[in-house]
């Protein structure tokens, strides 16, 4: 019976894959190989852009608060695109596949968080893709602190959840993070 589910949920990760590679152009290179876990996993880079990065009412970095929010964008590329480490990329270099932006709220003050508190903020993601007809939407703590929650998509990812776990490889040359993501995606 085990198996039957197993190759259920395989089946219906390979269906929900295969139609979003018919509807958004370029995404076949973009879905790497089912993983043996029977998901479907789709991995991106993402390249935070810090001169976009505003915290409300225009505070500072050394200001923020619990309970201040911010919001920031970057830009996707296909995984393995960004190198791990202090790097150089401009995350508006050529060779994007889509936007990312977040937006959220801190949970704790640079104080508590250079303390070890966890999360630093909680956070809503929009990794849009296909010139912004689809995207995926997930939402959680500060990566560090788990794995985010996939709670949906618009276009060809619409009722698409699972979960989105995050590395950090490295930093760009605005000082914000160079991330790869994993989307383990169930539809």
């Amino acid at each position: 019976m085990k198996r039957i589910i197993k190759s259920a949920v395989f089946a219906s990760s390979f269906v929900v894959l295969a139609n979003l590679a018919a509807v958004i152009p370029g995404l076949p290179s973009l879905i790497p190989a089912l993983q043996a876990d029977d998901k479907g996993t789709l991995l991106l880079d993402v390249a935070i852009d810090c001169r976009t990065w505003r915290f409300n009412q225009g505070i500072s970095f050394s200001a923020f608060g619990r309970g201040d929010s911010f919001y920031a964008t970057g830009k996707i590329f296909r995984a393995g695109t960004l190198l791990p480490g202090t790097t150089a990329n401009d995350p508006n270099a050529p060779g994007s596949v889509g936007t990312f932006i977040e937006h959220g709220t801190m949970a704790a003050s640079p104080a508590e968080i250079n303390a070890g508190t966890r999360p630093a903020f909680a956070a809503s993601w929009l990794h849009l893709l296909d010139g912004g007809r689809g995207g995926i939407v997930a939402e959680g703590p500060h990566p560090d602190s788990g794995p985010l929650a996939v709670v949906g998509g618009m276009g060809p990812f619409r009722g698409t959840s699972g979960e989105l776990l995050v590395n950090i490889i490295g930093t760009n040359i605005t000082g914000c993070p160079n991330m790869r993501l994993t989307f383990n995606l169930e539809k």
